[in-house]
């Protein structure tokens, strides 16, 4: 005796059915972070690299702005921090007209997605001037980067940006110009 068994499909969404000898499914699972299911169900998953030579205490390094108008967030996951001599940054929620950097393209984690980032993005670059025109609004996070080093804001997914919201790493404290670099990975949902 066959018995029909009813399930929704996660990727698809659809309601399907499978036939059990013994009304029961063999499945199997994977658990990922949800830009992993993101990556590959919306292809809306991106990486945000930076470089600022020259970086100076008080200039912001790199600047992320939600523009999406169809109502989805975008969900910082991570931030990658390099600096070749200390460095101690912050990062803020922040309001104002970005300039002074330099425009960059927020880079498709599923390559065969055809979606861009609905973003307005600037690192400092190498025109050391910093990104000028932000206010901060509040700390998010702040790290020390040891000369020649590497640290990490792990937000696991918990930063939010609504439409217009807007983050940007300030290189709050460092001995001498650096260079300051990193990635950022975000996805909307």
């Amino acid at each position: 005796m066959s018995i029909k068994i009813e399930f929704k499909n996660d990727k698809t969404r659809a309601l399907e059915e499978m036939e059990g000898s013994d009304g029961r499914a063999n499945v199997s699972s994977r658990s990922d972070r949800r830009s992993y299911y993101n990556s590959r169900d919306e292809g809306r998953t991106y990486s945000l690299p930076f470089d600022f030579q020259s970086a100076e205490s008080g200039e912001y390094a790199v600047y992320w702005k939600n523009t999406d108008t169809n109502g989805r967030d975008l969900v910082i996951d991570s931030v990658g921090l390099n600096s070749v001599l200390f460095a101690r940054l912050k990062l803020h929620y922040v309001t104002g007209d970005a300039a002074g950097g330099t425009s960059v393209t927020p880079t498709n984690l599923n390559k065969s997605s055809g979606n861009d980032a609905a973003a307005t993005a600037m690192e400092g670059g190498s025109a050391a001037s910093g990104i000028t025109g932000l206010t901060s609004v509040s700390v998010i996070d702040f790290v020390g980067v040891p000369a020649a080093g590497h640290e990490e804001m792990r937000l696991s997914d918990r930063l939010r940006l609504g439409q217009g919201d807007a983050i940007a790493i300030e290189v709050d404290e460092v001995a001498s110009a650096s260079d300051v670099f990193g990635v950022i990975f975000g996805y909307y949902e």
